[in-house]
């Protein structure tokens, strides 16, 4: 269900406001005509019998005097009604904002928790889009039109009773032109506004894809001569966006443009079959100024339906969207009661197997190791042997299918999932970096940092000399990525993250294989400097020289466990 059983309430009571605000609206319509006759003629007061009854009633001495409380009446009641018009409009913005939030925060608790390879798949722009985009397009073009459509079904309601009340051939002539013409209407555009919606959906992220690889790729592509290129890759599909947003818009506009001109059709064929094929026909011409009156007050209602129809078939997309990934296997969410988790003693793989999805070929078959704690752990082989993805597996980015991985002999299960987190620092090649200073890097933008562990995480990286060389020490802004550091800087803002974390085991997934020999070195040293913790450490490299420091080297082909070896047997093989 897309609302809440709160926000249905919320709705139901909103929409009984609404019910209201369209009574006072046709009321306040339907008393001007008398109050402007009277105005006009004071004397028809006297000949109206509800004028009449209420002048007598409250015992009035002429007729002004009527008129003119009457005149002052029926302007209190405007503007208590446009008090109360704006209360429930400001209540509808309020329900609908507020419907919004709580569907970004649905999809954004819906999206974090996918596997580790849909989140993968999908790509940052789509599931920005679709945690951000797709809320807001529901609410502006699915919610509000539907608000919009309940308030004027009302209006039409009540003005259709009125008139069946007051004259009940008037319906039959204008549901003979109104009815046929706002169904055909709609019936032509519908296809072509759900066609645009569900292009436009589709175009945006893929537009805001290349905005970003533009920027962050600004320095390379620039070299390339590339620039121009994706320059007119995004320009072009910007202006698409705009002609297709174009286009809505004139659709938006046609609903009102045709139902009036066959209202005034009507009123042209009446008028001419009066002067032309009967005789003393002042009631059909009455009967045709009711009938434009009618139909004039009728059109803006009819053409905000079909807007607001229209709106809803354009953005159709977003009700499919939030849908998605609601079965319980996309769910990765956290077990209800978290469990604790201690590592004092060992990282056991048992047999564990894993196979991607859609893949026939398992990315790893068989994996038994034991990793004690405070050991050093390497891990060799060719790209797709499955270093990575055995990492994954641990980091629980994966869960496997076969065998299993225990923790001082725990099954590490969903229900340890935060406590595990809590033990393990992970440090890839590209180290995540936020555009702020090295402080809020290494805490993750903590509001209250640990300064103790801090200072510590900055010594034990090899940071120390660095930052008191800046002029804003740790409160140095990094730039966009980590602009301003080199390589080498960005890996050990890296280790010391996972250092104020305080973790028991580091996972150094090609942490120094984009970095030049001597650059490497200084991250070598950094995680040297680890040797006197009893942190375990776990290092996937392409470098042998990386691994020096392993107590042991493990070797992975195809995706099985193939070799133990030690680094001193590794570099005579190399040599």
């Amino acid at each position: 269900m897309l609302l809440a059983p709160s926000e249905k309430r919320r709705g139901a009571i909103l929409f009984f406001l609404l019910l209201i605000n369209s009574f006072l609206d046709v009321f306040g319509l339907a008393a001007l005509v008398p109050v402007i006759m009277v105005a006009s003629n004071p004397k028809s007061v006297l000949e109206s019998k509800y004028f009449f009854t209420v002048y007598q009633y409250f015992n009035y001495n002429s007729e002004v005097s009527f008129i003119t409380h009457l005149i002052i009446f029926v302007f209190v009641f405007f503007l208590i009604k446009n008090l109360y018009s704006t209360w429930t409009s400001y209540l509808q913005t309020e329900f609908t904002a507020d419907v919004s939030m709580t569907l970004i925060e649905r999809q954004m608790t819906k999206y974090l928790n996918l596997p580790f390879w849909y989140f993968n798949d999908l790509g940052s722009s789509n599931i920005a889009n679709f945690v951000i985009g797709i809320p807001a397009n529901y609410v502006t073009g699915i919610l509000r039109p539907l608000l919009l459509f309940l308030s004027e079904v009302i209006v039409i309601t009540i003005i259709v009773v009125g008139i069946v009340v007051y004259k009940p051939v008037l319906l039959f002539i204008l549901g003979i032109v109104l009815v046929p013409t706002a169904i055909l209407t709609y019936r032509a555009l519908r296809a072509r506004s759900f066609a645009i919606g569900n292009r436009m959906n589709d175009l945006r992220p893929v537009v805001g894809a290349r905005q970003l690889d533009l920027f962050i790729g600004y320095a390379e592509l620039k070299l390339a001569n590339k620039l121009e290129h994706f320059r007119t890759r995004i320009t072009s599909g910007q202006r698409e966006i705009q002609k297709l947003d174009a286009e809505a818009y004139l659709y938006a506009q046609l609903p009102l443009k045709v139902i009036e001109l066959v209202a005034i059709l009507g009123v042209v064929t009446i008028l001419l079959y009066a002067l032309h094929f009967t005789k003393g026909a002042s009631g059909l011409i009455g009967l045709v100024g009711l009938f434009a009156a009618a139909a004039y007050r009728l059109m803006p209602s009819i053409n905000r339906m079909l807007t607001a129809l229209m709106q809803i078939k354009q953005h159709q997309y977003a009700i499919h969207h939030l849908g998605t990934y609601e079965e319980p296997h996309f769910n990765e969410g956290l077990y209800p009661q978290q469990l604790p988790l201690t590592f004092n003693d060992s990282i056991k793989f048992e047999q564990v197997g894993f196979t991607f999805p859609h893949e026939k070929k398992p990315a790893l078959s068989g994996i038994t190791l034991r990793i004690n704690k405070g050991e050093r752990v390497g891990f060799i082989g060719s790209s797709g042997a499955g270093k990575t993805t055995l990492m994954n597996l641990l980091l629980r980015f994966y869960r496997e299918q076969e065998g299993c991985i225990r923790i001082d002999g725990q099954p590490l299960t969903p229900q340890h999932l935060q406590a595990w987190h809590r033990l393990v620092g992970y440090v890839k090649q590209d180290a995540f970096l936020m555009e702020a200073s090295i402080k809020d890097n290494i805490t993750l933008d903590d509001p209250n940092p640990d300064q103790q562990r801090l200072e510590y995480a900055l010594e034990q990286a090899s940071l120390r000399s660095f930052v008191d060389g800046l002029p804003n020490g740790v409160d140095t802004f990094i730039g966009e990525r980590g602009s301003k550091l080199s390589g080498g800087q960005r890996q050990r803002i890296g280790i010391a993250r996972a250092l104020y974390k305080q973790m028991k085991v580091l996972v150094l997934d090609e942490a120094t294989s984009a970095l030049d020999n001597e650059t490497e070195r200084e991250v070598n040293e950094a995680i040297n400097k680890l040797s006197s913790t009893d942190i375990t450490i776990l290092i996937i490299a392409h470098r042998i020289t990386t691994l020096r420091e392993c107590n042991r080297i493990y070797e992975l082909s195809g995706g099985q466990l193939i070799g133990e070896h030690q680094y001193e047997d590794l570099i005579r093989q190399a040599v």
